[in-house]
């Protein structure tokens, strides 16, 4: 995966520098604060409601810098104004009450420091190669990721300043169609997993036949994400 551009944009638009106290709302599997935490000198926190993803996250670091917290993005255990930069990676549209969540950063975070929101919008869904062939996920998907215009908004009524949206796409090279398809086998993007078995099925077989007939032996894969970045 190429992580790096992903972890330099959230080093760049969350302004995070060495001694930074940093937040991660929604951690996984710690990919991105083990990232970032190997560039930048920080005071680490790292939220996740699954014991098993912490699991996963705790075993994966050697050097014990970071602090890993079971708990919920909605009521976050810590005081007002204590992080210099807080953010999300691909969380947002898994939180039932999104609102209070991004209230809930907003009231964790320092004055004048950053908030940043990484998720995907409509219009790339939409063209997302699953979206375009896999019966089902397009609708599934827009229900359950706010629109860009949606949570700028949001973000705008609690109190967030001059706040922006970065579009960053990145070109990953050639993947062979073999390959893909066995990533969507395995259900690689969480909405799969909403599909019924039968449902799942009978879209596979379609997105099989139309992603060859499409591509051939290899596709281009291009990434892209939306950058939602407000001030306190």
């Amino acid at each position: 995966m190429p992580a790096d551009i992903w972890l330099s944009k959230i080093i760049e638009y969350g302004r995070i520098n060495s001694n930074c106290a940093v937040l991660d709302v929604g951690c996984g599997t710690g990919r991105f604060p083990l990232g970032i935490s190997t560039l930048k000198n920080c005071v680490f926190y790292a939220l996740e409601p699954s014991i098993e993803m912490l699991k996963q996250a705790v075993a994966k670091e050697k050097s014990k810098n970071i602090l890993w917290i079971r708990g919920d993005g909605q009521r976050l255990p810590f005081r007002d104004n204590s992080f210099d930069c807080i953010y999300m990676t691909l969380v947002i549209h898994h939180i039932e009450d999104k609102e209070m969540a991004l209230r809930e950063m907003y009231r964790v975070l320092k004055r004048g420091r950053s908030c940043v929101v990484m998720t995907n919008s409509h219009y790339r869904m939409k063209k997302h190669v699953l979206s375009r062939y896999f019966p089902g996920v397009t609708p599934l998907d827009l229900k359950r990721f706010p629109s860009v215009p949606s949570l700028k908004k949001t973000m705008i009524d609690i109190g967030f300043r001059d706040v922006r949206n970065h579009i960053v796409q990145h070109a990953e090279g050639y993947i062979s169609t073999d390959e893909y398809l066995e990533k969507v086998r395995n259900k690689y993007i969480s909405t799969l997993t909403l599909l019924s078995q039968e449902a799942f099925q009978r879209g596979l077989k379609i997105f099989e036949q139309r992603v060859r007939t499409k591509y051939g032996a290899q596709m281009r894969r291009i990434t892209g994400f939306d950058f939602i970045v407000g001030q306190k």
